[in-house]
């Protein structure tokens, strides 16, 4: 009994360890298939990220620098290339179009003071140092100013390696906080460019005269900011053209805007005043000259007119005194007739006297002639007397 026992007791142990060998013979062939297969997965993976992840193309207005173990390789500008992936190379895109940054650096806090003064006409309060920004001119005045200025990148490489540029020079400067929570600055390129601005713009300011800024030389003032910022900037080497730079706004503080805007207004009518003395003082020199002219004229006339009649006169005497030597007293007589009627022709009464043959003289005058009368007068007093 004992012996069938153990001989039942063998078989169940031998049937238990066939089935565990078969189980596990089915489970290693499982795990193997498994691995195969996630190894040929890797190996395709592999495959795909080495060959396909390192393509990349150029898009239009970006030019693209290659990095590899963090070191310039080489720039791009068009077209498609490939490199290794990373962590063997990094491909850093950096836009090439036109950009624009605004500085109101130098305006009040409350721009609106300045921007919008039909909803605030009183021009606020004073000026607060360290809040309200400002500038001083060359003649001790103070102004306001906003400014803008356009850029492209045109070396892009010294772009990202000098231009403080942030792990993506595309996004936004990088923005720091306190403790508080308050922004205390920020750091990157359009910072970099922004204080460029404000220097150049301090600078020249300090050189010229409120009247000028404003009033009378805006763009040449305009201009040398421009031209100064183009130096800076190409002094920094930093791979960025300056397009332009445009004055946005421009005025005094706002408490006296009422008063700058009476001189302007003084100034403009003391313009027109002057150009109207200018017109009429023109005017005046040409009348003059006109009249001058005219007499001139008149003058050069009247001596070609008098020259040539002595000259006719002297002619004429001339040819009559041979005649006259010849006979005196013909000539005499002639010339005594001639000149009597020359002086009768002129007078407007004339009165003949003669003389009679009894000796007697008779003389005929009409001392009171009737008074001519304008044919009006008459015709007015014949209505009145009606």
């Amino acid at each position: 009994m004992e012996n069938d026992n153990k001989e039942l007791t063998e078989a169940k142990k031998i049937a238990e360890e066939g089935v565990f060998s078969s189980g596990m013979d089915m489970l290693v062939k499982s795990l193997k298939a498994v691995f195969i297969l996630l190894s040929s997965l890797i190996l395709i993976l592999l495959i795909w990220f080495f060959t396909f992840s390192g393509f990349f193309t150029v898009r239009p207005d970006t030019a693209v620098i290659v990095l590899q173990f963090g070191e310039f390789k080489e720039l791009y500008t068009d077209d498609w290339h490939w490199v290794f992936p990373y962590p063997v190379s990094k491909v850093v895109e950096i836009p090439t179009t036109p950009q624009t940054i605004s500085s109101s650096t130098y305006m009040p806090a409350n721009e609106k003071l300045i921007t919008d003064r039909k909803n605030n006409p009183q021009g606020g309060e004073t000026l607060i140092p360290g809040v309200d920004g400002y500038l001083i001119t060359a003649d001790a005045c103070i102004i306001h100013t906003s400014w803008s200025m356009t850029y492209r990148i045109t070396g892009p490489k010294q772009y990202y390696e000098n231009c403080l540029t942030p792990e993506l020079p595309a996004e936004a400067d990088t923005v720091f906080f306190n403790k508080k929570g308050e922004q205390t600055g920020t750091r990157g390129p359009r910072t970099l460019l922004r204080n460029v601005l404000d220097n150049a713009v301090l600078q020249i300011t300090s050189r010229w005269k409120v009247n000028d800024i404003i009033f009378k030389k805006t763009n040449e003032y305009r201009t040398e900011v421009e031209s100064l910022v183009r130096k800076q900037i190409a002094d920094l080497n930093i791979g960025v053209s300056v397009e332009t730079v445009s004055l946005a706004v421009k005025s005094p503080p706002p408490q006296t805007i009422g008063a700058f805007n009476e001189v302007t207004s003084a100034e403009t009518q003391a313009k027109s005043e002057e150009d109207k003395a200018k017109a009429y003082a023109s005017k005046q020199k040409a009348l003059a000259e006109s009249e001058s002219n005219v007499l001139i004229s008149e003058a050069r006339n009247y001596k070609a007119k008098v020259v040539a009649e002595v000259e006719a006169d002297a002619k004429y005497f001339s040819l009559l005194l041979p005649e006259y030597k010849k006979n005196p007293e013909s000539v005499t007589v002639a010339l005594f007739t001639q000149t009597v009627s020359d002086a009768l022709s002129n007078a407007k009464d004339k009165f003949i006297v003669n003389s009679l043959a009894s000796g007697k003289q008779e003389l005929r005058l009409k001392l009171n002639p009737e008074p001519k009368t304008d044919k009006n007068v008459i015709t007015k007093s014949k209505e009145a007397a009606k």
